[in-house]
């Protein structure tokens, strides 16, 4: 039986997720992605244009994941909570997810540090688009009087951005696995929230 369209699309996506994240982006090759995919080069550049266009989607496919794994848990037990409770939980989520999943990890880092101007660009907005989330929630506490910050909402949503980098960043460097580096997220997590609200 033939595989249909969306049968080799997604088989190429997976195959790609698995090589971006082992080999990175600049390691990954579209000859090696077709032949793991077990489709002829042909029948790739049919589904994607290039080696960024299937990126993006490897990209897009790994934030897919992360959303789903960090917001269901956030999602069933923080309703009436306040902002920070709430991004404190996702971060924390986000920090066990990306331990679990390294090569997700390395995609996710990757499309930040990559020099590809349609790749920045789409990550700017990305980022963007998250800042101007996170900054709302924070912003309707401090409105209500639920929160003081240090800082305000649009400085303190960047910084919980750089933050999640920060936290893909060392997980990439397994500085969570060395006891020498003595790095435990969670307790940067906790620090972090302490300093950035006011008492």
């Amino acid at each position: 039986m033939a595989d249909n369209d969306d049968d080799k699309r997604e088989r190429i996506l997976k195959t790609a997720v698995k090589l971006f994240g082992s080999e990175g982006y600049y390691g990954t090759r579209m000859a090696e992605v077709a032949r793991q995919s077990r489709v002829s080069p042909k029948t790739l550049y049919k589904y994607f244009s290039g080696k960024t266009e299937l990126f993006i989607a490897s990209r897009d496919a790994a934030m897919d994941r992360l959303i789903r794994e960090i917001l269901a848990p956030v999602q069933q037990g923080l309703t009436g909570e306040s902002s920070f409770t709430v991004i404190k939980e996702i971060l924390k989520s986000y920090s066990d997810f990306i331990r679990r999943n390294r090569g997700l990890a390395r995609i996710l880092a990757e499309a930040v540090a990559i020099v590809d101007e349609v790749i920045k660009t789409d990550e700017i907005q990305t980022f963007t688009n998250g800042a101007a989330a996170i900054a709302w929630l924070i912003d309707t506490d401090v409105r209500e009087g639920r929160l003081k910050l240090v800082a305000d909402a649009d400085k303190t949503s960047w910084l919980f951005l750089s933050l999640a980098a920060l936290l893909t960043y060392s997980v990439l460097l397994d500085l969570d696995r060395k006891s020498v580096a003595g790095f435990d997220p969670n307790f940067a997590l906790d620090v972090f929230f302490d300093v950035m609200q006011q008492a």
